[in-house]
């Protein structure tokens, strides 16, 4: 809950809720940033602020929303389970604290592993249906899906945690589970999970992983994110490299530090790209 508003003369709870729509008016603008008034359990919907797209932005009284029935129609099934002519209410989709409650748990689990000296428990069904090298390693001929306990080397307990976690819930785990960390603590993490995202071929854990690596991106981490990048087949963290990398500001301080040495020393090819973007 975000704080308390007065809405026609009653006191109520008020949500913002992150949905935005584009619709033109007259002039061309449309860009809307919606406000819902929420005095739980109860949704009121009958009225909501909108931003009108101006180059202020500035917030204008509250329209009625029959004057836009797409959006009144969109609404009522995202804030309501069920509707007001009678139809059963659904509960909100849960699948993802279910899965979340078997992560790590010994009942019910077929293949636990070993990374670290720590033991991991997991479905062999869950990890092949979420990764294709999982399925090749678990339920095919390889060597592991016959072994009682499959011992995992070069990564370490927190990052398998982590992908772990992916897998189950489809989420990306916090470096520290929500408490404070060094931003090279914080970098280290996600630079081993981009590592193991590639070995295991999960997709969209990579570019989650490429997103916190990108927003880190300082003179000091460029050179060696942008190995990273390069080494595990991430094009769209490699480009958010090279612009920071390619800005003239960053780029004299960058050569001098050590990750830049090594980057010329083990990626030439990257080298000769970066020299090829400053001549053009």
């Amino acid at each position: 809950m975000l704080g308390w508003s007065e809405h026609n003369g009653r006191t109520i709870g008020l949500y913002l809720m992150a949905f935005s729509f584009k619709m033109l008016n007259e002039e061309g603008q449309g860009d809307f940033v919606l406000l819902f008034a929420i005095d739980w359990p109860l949704v009121d919907i009958s009225e909501f602020m909108y931003s009108t797209g101006t180059k202020k932005s500035v917030w204008t009284q509250p329209c009625h929303v029959s004057q836009f029935p797409p959006i009144f129609t969109l609404l009522k099934y995202i804030l309501y389970a069920g509707d007001d002519d009678g139809t059963i209410p659904i509960p909100w989709l849960n699948l993802n604290d279910q899965l979340g409650d078997i992560v790590d748990r010994a009942d019910g689990s077929d293949v636990p592993f070993s990374v670290g000296g720590e033991t991991f428990h997991a479905h062999h069904a869950v990890l092949a249906a979420r990764s294709p090298v999982f399925k090749t390693e678990l339920l095919g001929s390889m060597a592991e899906s016959a072994m009682p306990c499959v011992t995992l080397h070069n990564i370490d307990p927190a990052t398998f945690k982590a992908l772990l976690h992916f897998v189950y819930m489809d989420a990306l785990l916090s470096p520290t589970g929500g408490g404070a960390s060094s931003t090279s603590t914080t970098t280290g993490f996600f630079e081993s999970l981009l590592v193991a995202v590639d070995m295991y071929a999960l997709k969209r854990l990579k570019l989650m992983c490429a997103q916190k690596l990108g927003e880190s991106v300082s003179v000091e981490t460029v050179a060696t994110t942008l190995g990273y990048a390069e080494t595990y087949h991430c094009p769209e963290l490699k480009s958010k490299c090279l612009s920071f990398l390619m800005a003239e500001s960053s780029f004299k301080k960058v050569a001098f530090t050590d990750g830049y040495f090594h980057l010329r020393r083990d990626f030439p090819l990257i080298i000769e790209e970066i020299k090829k973007q400053i001549e053009s």
